[in-house]
C-alpha cells in the first residue's frame, strides 16, 4: 500500500513549526511592517555601540562584536517564536565569556586564539541549547531559581561594572573576576590615573544616566539614541581634539568587510564544557525570561523548545564567522517593543542595518576612547544590581534569601562560573529536602454544613473527631521519602493513641511509585495488627492505578464500604462509622469484664 504524501497544509503547518516567521509575515499590515522597520533601525543604532563595548568587555576586538549582530540575528529572525527579543552580545554572558577564556589564552598577546576559543565556545554553547530543544531538556535550567539567579546578576554587574575600572581611569590592570584581587591591584594604581580619560569617562556616565532619566520623563525622547549620540560625539572630539596624542586609550583600527568562514580548534572542547554549559543555562534564561514577558503583554506564546533551538542555532552559524556567543538582551528587546516592533522583520532590519556599518562605515571608530565603552557598559549593567530583592525575602523567605546570599558572595569572591555552580548545587540540594523531608499535617474540622477540614496547627479551632485521625501528605510518595512518611505515621499513632480509624488524604499526592506503594501496604498491615482501620481518601487516578497493581486498592468495584474514597468527605463518613461502631462493642466488652473482673477495658486499653 502507498505511503500518504503529507497535504500542502500539513507540509505548510510544518514549514511555519520551523520557520515562526511564515505564520505572521502573512498577518502583518502595512502599518505593522513600517512599525518593524523603524523598530529595527532604532536597535540598529543602539547594537553598534553595544556590540562593540560588550566585544571589549569579552576581552574580544570590537568587530567581534558587531558581526555577532549579523548572522546571529538573522537565525533567530527566521526560527525564533519571539516577535520582539533583540538578540545579540549581553553583558552577562560576555563577562562569562571572558572568565572562562582568558585561562586559556591571553586576548593581547593571543588575540587569533583568544578569538578562535570564543568562537569555539559559541559554537558548544549553541550545540548544548539546540540539544536541549531537540531533546526537550528546557526544564533543566529551572533548577537556577530566582533567588540564585538575582543574586548571580547583582554581584557580576557589580564585577562588570569594577571590570572597566583600567578603560575609565586609564591605568593598567591585571584581568581578575573576584572583587578582593580588584581591589588589591586597583587601588596602588590610582596615583597613575589619567586625567583626561578619567574625564571623558565621568562626563559619559553623567551624559547617559542623565539621558535615562530624561528618557523616563519625557515622551517624545524616548527613542532618543543616547549611546550612538556619545559615541558619535566622543569621536568628533577624539579627532578635534587629538585624544591619541593626550594618551587617551582608542579602539584603533576595526577591520571594514564581512569576515569568511573559518575553522575552530576543535582540540580545546574539553576546556571550555563547564563555561560552555554554565552560559548556555544562563542565557536561555535570560533570554526566555524577557521573551515570556513581551509575549505575555501581547497575547502570543512563546514556545521554549523552539526557543532552544533558534538561540543554539544563532550560535552555531555565528561560531563559523568569528562571532561570541549571543542571547536576547533585556535592554534591546525592550528598546525594540517599545518602538513598535511587531514581528522578527524588525530584528532583520537590524541586522542588514549593522552588516552595512561592518561593510562601510567601521574605519570611523578607531578614533573612539575605550573609556566611552566602558562608561556605556557600566550604565547598562548598573540597573541589573538588584538589592530591593534581598530585603523582600528578608521579610517573605529566609530560605531563598540564603540562596540569594551564596550566589552573591561566591560570584564576588569565588568567581563567576564557581559562583552560578555552587548556588545551583545548593539549590538543587534544597528541592531534594523539601521532597525528601515532605510537609503533611493533622487535619481537624472546622465547619460542619459542608465539612471543612483544615491544619489544627494553623486553624486553633479545627476539632479532630473522636477516634479518627485525618492526615494529609503534601508531596508524591516515592522512594525518597516513603520511611519518613511510614516514621511520621509511626509518630502520629503513639501521639493519639485512641485512634481507631486513619484517613489518609492523597489529594496532593501527585506521584507514587513502587516504593511509596509499598510503604503504603506496609501501614495498612500496622494498622490490621493493631485493629485499627485505614482509610484513603482523593488519591489520583495513577496513584490508585500503582495501588491496585499492588494489589492494595480495588478502585474499580464499589467504593462505598472500602478503604479508598474519592472525596474526603465520604472517607470521614466511614471512619466515623468505624469508630462508632468500635466504641459500641468495646462498651459491650467492657460491661461484661466489669461484672466478671470489675474493671472496663478503654479504647486506649485496645489500641
Amino acid at each position: 500500500m502507498a505511503e500518504k504524501k503529507p497535504t500542502s497544509a500539513q507540509q505548510g503547518s510544518l514549514l511555519t513549526q520551523v520557520f515562526p516567521v511564515l505564520g505572521v509575515v502573512p498577518t502583518l499590515t502595512r502599518d505593522d511592517i513600517q512599525s518593524d522597520v523603524v523598530a529595527g533601525l532604532t536597535v540598529a543604532v543602539m547594537v553598534v555601540p553595544q556590540g562593540m563595548a560588550y566585544a571589549a568587555l569579552a576581552a574580544l576586538r570590537p568587530e567581534n562584536g558587531l558581526y555577532s549582530c549579523v548572522l546571529p540575528i538573522m537565525v533567530y529572525g527566521m526560527l525564533g517564536t519571539s516577535r520582539q527579543l533583540a538578540v545579540g552580545p549581553v553583558a552577562m554572558v560576555a563577562l562569562l565569556t571572558s572568565a572562562g577564556l582568558t585561562k586559556l589564552a591571553d586576548p593581547v598577546t593571543e588575540t587569533e586564539k583568544y578569538t578562535e576559543l570564543a568562537s569555539l565556545l559559541a559554537f558548544m554553547v549553541g550545540v548544548i541549547q539546540t540539544a536541549m530543544g531537540v531533546f526537550r531538556l528546557d526544564f533543566m535550567v529551572r533548577f537556577l531559581s530566582h533567588p540564585v539567579l538575582s543574586g548571580f546578576t547583582s554581584a557580576a554587574a557589580i564585577v562588570i561594572g569594577l571590570s572597566q575600572l583600567k578603560d575609565l581611569f586609564g591605568i593598567h590592570l591585571p584581568r581578575d573576576k573576584k572583587l578582593h584581587k580588584i581591589a588589591e591591584s586597583f587601588f596602588p594604581e590610582v596615583d597613575e590615573t589619567h586625567g583626561l580619560t578619567l574625564t571623558i569617562a565621568v562626563l559619559s556616565m553623567v551624559f547617559l544616566f542623565g539621558a535615562r532619566k530624561i528618557k523616563r520623563k519625557v515622551k517624545m525622547l524616548k527613542r532618543f539614541p543616547d549611546a550612538l549620540f556619545l559615541v558619535t560625539a566622543a569621536i568628533l572630539a577624539s579627532e578635534f581634539g587629538d585624544f591619541k596624542a593626550e594618551g587617551v586609550k582608542l579602539v584603533g583600527e576595526v577591520p571594514s568587510g564581512f569576515p569568511a568562514p573559518w575553522n575552530l580548534p576543535w582540540e580545546s572542547v574539553g576546556d571550555l564544557a563547564a563555561t560552555a554549559a554554565s552560559i548556555s543555562f544562563i542565557a536561555f534564561l535570560e533570554s526566555f525570561a524577557v521573551a515570556k514577558t513581551i509575549a505575555e503583554k501581547e497575547h502570543y506564546q512563546v514556545d521554549a523548545r523552539q526557543e532552544l533551538l533558534a538561540l543554539g542555532l544563532c550560535n552555531v552559524v555565528g561560531a563559523f564567522f568569528r562571532c561570541m556567543p549571543v542571547t536576547g538582551g533585556f535592554s534591546r528587546s525592550a528598546v525594540n517593543y517599545q518602538a513598535g516592533a511587531k514581528s522578527t522583520l524588525a530584528s532583520m532590519v537590524t541586522a542588514v542595518s549593522v552588516l552595512l556599518v561592518v561593510l562601510f562605515l567601521t574605519p570611523l571608530f578607531e578614533a573612539l576612547p575605550k573609556a566611552v565603552l566602558g562608561s556605556i557598559i557600566v550604565v547598562a549593567v548598573s540597573t541589573l544590581v538588584n538589592f530591593q530583592e534581598m530585603k523582600h525575602l528578608w521579610k517573605t523567605d529566609k530560605r531563598d534569601l540564603f540562596l540569594l546570599l551564596v550566589a552573591f558572595t561566591c560570584t564576588l569572591f569565588v568567581g563567576l562560573l564557581e559562583g552560578i555552580l555552587i548556588a545551583a548545587g545548593m539549590s538543587m540540594v534544597l528541592v531534594l529536602q523539601k521532597a525528601v523531608v515532605p510537609h503533611g499535617a493533622v487535619l481537624g474540622q472546622i465547619r460542619d454544613d459542608p465539612p471543612v477540614f483544615r491544619n489544627i496547627d494553623r486553624f486553633p479551632d479545627a476539632k479532630m473527631l473522636d477516634g479518627v485521625l485525618i492526615y494529609r501528605l503534601d508531596a508524591p510518595l516515592f522512594f525518597a521519602n516513603a520511611d519518613l512518611w511510614r516514621d511520621r505515621m509511626h509518630q502520629l499513632l503513639q501521639e493519639y493513641p485512641k485512634t481507631v480509624s486513619v484517613v489518609l488524604h492523597g489529594g496532593a499526592v501527585a506521584h507514587m511509585d513502587s516504593t511509596g506503594a509499598h510503604a503504603v501496604e506496609g501501614f495498612i498491615k500496622e494498622c490490621k495488627r493493631h485493629e485499627r482501620e485505614a482509610i484513603f481518601a482523593e488519591f489520583n487516578g495513577p496513584c490508585r492505578d500503582m495501588l491496585e497493581r499492588m494489589g492494595i486498592s480495588k478502585s474499580k468495584g464499589d467504593e462505598s464500604e472500602g478503604p479508598f474514597f474519592l472525596t474526603l468527605h465520604d472517607a470521614v463518613a466511614k471512619a466515623k462509622r468505624v469508630a462508632e461502631s468500635r466504641s459500641v462493642v468495646l462498651t459491650s466488652v467492657g460491661s461484661s469484664d466489669e461484672l466478671e473482673e470489675g474493671h472496663a477495658v478503654t479504647a486506649a486499653d485496645e489500641c
